[in-house]
């Protein structure tokens, strides 16, 4: 398949582990894959490599994986809600208490961290299944609103308002939010090159303050969101 075709469908294992063996069984699974992606590479990751790693019988592992896509595709699940959860503390913490560029940057500089290291660590499997791990999506339904993101968004710019007064803070928020998931899932889709360097992040900031209204004042120092992982 190429980078282009989307493929929506994610592999999904045989079955979900109960008891603390079988547990056990698939967490080794899923890390022995991780070790391979990061220090092998994908064109390593077979079936057999993975028992080897994991010191699992290759049976044990057909048991729950079809393929080892479905063992990838779990691994990238896992990495997108710990990435939500970073998401969450930050809206509740450093986002409540940044100036409104320190804020909005980190937000671009995170989404744009998070996909590189999935690209990073399986090019081809990212660019096939990248829309299962959408964050603002997975962000939404974790938590419980279908516009969470842009509410969270908009509660940003109301923040700021004494600063950067907005006419409608509401369709502001849609258009930033909605801008910004748009142009780095194509990204992810047609241009993954673009993630490296600061030149992506910095149009957006920018694009991001057109729609506000505002010239955004210098950044003074770097959030700390741009390095990868």
């Amino acid at each position: 398949m190429s980078n282009t075709e989307e493929q929506s469908t994610l592999p999904k294992p045989r079955k979900l582990p109960k008891q603390g063996r079988s547990r056990m069984l698939v967490e080794s699974t899923k890390q022995a894959c991780l070790q391979i992606l990061k220090r092998e590479g994908p064109r390593a990751l077979t079936a057999t490599r993975i028992s080897e790693v994991a010191g699992v019988a290759m049976g044990s592992i057909y048991q729950y994986f079809p393929n080892v896509d479905a063992i990838v595709a779990m691994i990238y699940e896992d990495l997108t809600a710990q990435e939500i959860e970073i998401a969450q503390r930050k809206w509740a913490t450093d986002w409540s208490t940044m100036s409104l560029e320190q804020s909005i940057m980190g937000i671009i500089r995170g989404s744009i961290r998070f996909h590189r290291n999935m690209l990073a660590l399986d090019r081809e499997f990212h660019q096939r299944f990248y829309m299962n791990f959408d964050l603002e999506t997975w962000f939404n339904e974790t938590e419980g609103e279908p516009e969470a993101g842009t509410r969270s968004v908009e509660q940003l710019i109301q923040r700021h308002q004494d600063q950067y007064p907005c006419s409608n803070p509401a369709l502001q928020a849609f258009i930033i939010n909605r801008t910004l998931r748009a142009v780095v899932l194509e990204c992810v889709k047609y241009h993954p090159e673009y993630f490296e360097g600061q030149e992506l992040a910095n149009h957006l900031f920018k694009l991001c303050f057109a729609v506000l209204g505002h010239q955004p004042q210098p950044l003074e120092h770097d959030t700390g969101m741009s390095a990868p992982d």
